[in-house]
């Protein structure tokens, strides 16, 4: 799937101040923020490899007169030969920058702000890179020292932004070769939205206004950002209001990929919605539970069969539901479960109006990666009407598990005539089995088990399963 085609997933952007939420005053953009933003390169012996046509306008020389001569022909920056060692040591670490007093061609006095970095031009060699900016009136000077390179280092591997208050960038880096395939020099110079998909534009403008409202901010979001081959990519913005560090003096944005993260969580979101369809549709109860017997997931399939709200059974434990005597019985099921077993069982429940139902309870139990245990699955299917029928055939069969007394005691018509393929048949009907089922599990045809429901059906004088089973049942469940 094309990132840009994935489904929104709602981040909440967070706006912190020293640990304290803050509600930010607007704050108005000017969208033409990057018209006196020149963007120079050049090589380490000061040849120019790029002027930008916004340096055109600042310095007064044309791009054609500019490429390949010495920067200091064209511009006295005023950069000591001091500048240029700091420059070359902080050069690949992060930002270097400076105010400057510059002259132009024709001899207009510009107060500009220099912002450089070390790169790589397209055919792999070396280049600085470096963005000039008029200093506004009021602005504070920028106080030179190693916070900005340390800043930049202690990003990591994240792609770090420095960008005036209007996201005009004026640094990119640290790396050569950035997230999303972009070099310095088709970053520098340009805007933070025009990199955002337009339909996350108006959302980083919002959150942008909100950064800026309070000076020290920080906030958090995820949008979708082009890549150099024209896709998208979905990225993690830190957006730090850095304005008032005067060693700064800038906004500051790290930009981390996460594309392939997004896509985990998608499958896992994707994975946890078909679990719980899966839950939602099964027949059998499905509960889990921790070590002492406390729910920690069940089906509403569960709740139903307890007779219980789905939220009240979350809320409470399997003990809710057993009476003294059996309480002993399944403490002993789980301490057997946390050695490692798996079993399948049979026990009774008390629904919570009262009445009593059989469970055959298929059980497992549950690790966590470190291998410790967590608790046990089960899967809970109903055979009270099995255990009620087998009381009724157990008048004839000698030995037979016996359950609770019915209501009516009179037998059932013709039960004692079928034999004991159409008794196994019937079981299986009554506990929820239908005839492929019943097929696969007896090793026969389908048409062998309808063939046995018809016996059955002239026996006890019924005309359909549905018929037998309302027979059967108000016959045996009144108990």
């Amino acid at each position: 799937m094309n990132p840009a085609q994935a489904p929104e997933v709602a981040t909440v952007p967070r706006l912190v101040v020293a640990g304290v939420q803050a509600v930010p005053e607007p704050v108005a953009l000017r969208p033409a923020s990057t018209e006196w933003v020149a963007v120079i390169g050049t090589d380490f012996s000061g040849k120019v490899t790029l002027w930008a046509a916004k340096a055109q306008s600042m310095f007064g020389w044309t791009r054609a007169e500019a490429v390949g001569r010495r920067i200091s022909e064209l511009v006295d920056l005023g950069l000591t030969a001091q500048d240029f060692v700091e420059f070359v040591f902080v050069g690949s670490h992060g930002a270097f920058s400076r105010d400057l007093a510059v002259t132009n061609r024709f001899g207009a006095r510009l107060a500009l702000r220099m912002t450089a970095t070390l790169a790589t031009d397209p055919s792999g060699e070396d280049e600085i890179i470096a963005t000039f900016q008029p200093i506004e009136p009021g602005q504070p000077a920028l106080r030179e020292g190693d916070r900005a390179p340390r800043l930049i280092a202690d990003r990591g591997s994240d792609l770090v932004l420095i960008c005036d208050r209007n996201m005009a960038i004026t640094y990119a880096g640290p790396s050569p070769s950035y997230t999303c395939g972009h070099r310095v020099r088709e970053i520098m110079g340009s805007t933070v939205w025009q990199f955002v998909h337009p339909a996350d534009v108006p959302r980083l403008r919002r959150e942008w206004q909100r950064v800026l409202a309070v000076p020290g901010s920080n906030l958090e979001l995820e949008l979708r950002a082009r890549d150099a081959d024209g896709g998208w990519r979905w990225a993690r913005l830190r957006l730090s209001n850095l304005l008032a560090d005067e060693s700064i003096s800038a906004v500051v944005v790290n930009i981390t990929d996460v594309t392939e993260e997004r896509r985990v969580r998608q499958r896992l979101e994707s994975s946890s919605r078909m679990l719980a369809e899966f839950m939602d549709c099964a027949l059998e109860g499905v509960w889990v539970i921790d070590p002492a017997g406390r729910t920690v997931i069940a089906n509403a399939r569960m709740a139903e069969l307890l007779g219980v709200e789905h939220a009240r059974l979350l809320e409470g434990s399997v003990f809710d539901f057993i009476d003294p005597e059996a309480a002993e019985f399944i403490r002993h099921r789980l301490n057997h479960r946390a050695t490692g077993a798996r079993e399948q069982y049979e026990c009774s429940l008390v629904r919570r109006d009262g009445a009593r139902r059989w469970f055959q309870v298929s059980a497992s139990p549950r690790y966590s990666k470190s291998g410790k245990y967590l608790g046990s699955i089960g899967m809970c299917h109903d055979i009270t009407d099995r255990k009620l029928l087998e009381r009724e055939l157990g008048r004839r069969e000698p030995g037979a598990v016996t359950g609770a007394r019915p209501a009516d005691d009179t037998p059932v018509p013709g039960l004692d005539r079928l034999s004991r393929r159409e008794d196994e048949v019937v079981r299986m009907l009554l506990r929820g089995d239908r005839v492929p089922v019943i097929a696969r599990q007896l090793f026969v045809s389908q048409s062998t088990v309808r063939n046995h429901l018809s016996s059955v059906f002239r026996k006890l004088r019924v005309t359909s399963q549905q018929e037998l089973i309302v027979l059967l049942r108000e016959r045996h469940l009144a108990g």
